[in-house]
């Protein structure tokens, strides 16, 4: 964990088997909140970018899942490497069953093979949404409430539903063009705060707020 990461209760890590070194990794300024839960493999690894915030998310990982910075993952949803492979034998589920129930630790085995799952930087992933094993998030991307993704998501693009569609198509706003247009907006009060009487502030940011309401 690096400095500024925050994680609220231990009880998110209750099935983290992970022997990897390090099996989990929160960069600074990350935050792990209350409900979420980390069902971590022997070999899984979890990476959590810088600044990304994880709200009440179950993230199963028994290989690679890599959520990038400044993304916020919301209550519900669920992000996945595994799933099981579509016919498994009964007897082989209740054999399964078994073993958990024998193991002290409750480890439940490997339902299938895992595919690396991973998000870009700057993704907002809706409640109740599910994103399954392979699939690649882009930069920028926004996945809707309740919806199920299987397949890799362009940057910049919001998608809903199951199966899911493509809503719109995003301008990419946080470039690093873009950052600095913003700062430079948001300083120019502050730079002509000698040569401007209080009135001349007022009116300034109601011409801001009315242009704002406009576009």
């Amino acid at each position: 964990m690096e400095g500024g990461s925050y994680i609220e209760s231990s009880d998110a890590f209750s099935a983290f088997y992970s022997v990897e070194q390090p099996g989990l990794i929160v960069g600074k300024g990350a935050g792990l909140y209350v409900g979420s839960s980390f069902v971590v493999g022997e070999r899984g690894r979890v990476t959590v970018g810088e600044f990304s915030i994880i709200n009440g998310c179950s993230i199963i990982c028994n290989g690679r899942v890599s959520i990038g910075a400044h993304c916020l993952i919301a209550w519900s949803s669920v992000i996945t490497d595994t799933w099981p492979e579509d016919k498994v034998a009964l007897a082989s589920r209740r054999a399964a069953m078994k073993a958990v129930a024998r193991d002290p630790l409750r480890c439940v085995p490997i339902a299938g093979p895992s595919r690396s799952v991973t998000i870009e930087d700057n993704v907002w992933v809706g409640f109740g949404a599910v994103i399954m094993p392979g699939v690649r998030l882009g930069h920028g991307s926004v996945i809707g409430c309740r919806t199920v993704v299987r397949r890799n998501v362009e940057p910049y693009t919001v998608i809903a539903g199951d199966p899911p569609r493509v809503v719109k198509q995003l301008a990419p706003d946080d470039t690093s063009v873009a950052r600095n247009n913003a700062l430079r907006e948001m300083t120019k009060p502050q730079l002509t705060n000698l040569a401007r009487p209080p009135q001349a502030h007022r009116e300034r940011a109601i011409a801001i707020t009315t242009r704002d309401r406009l576009k």
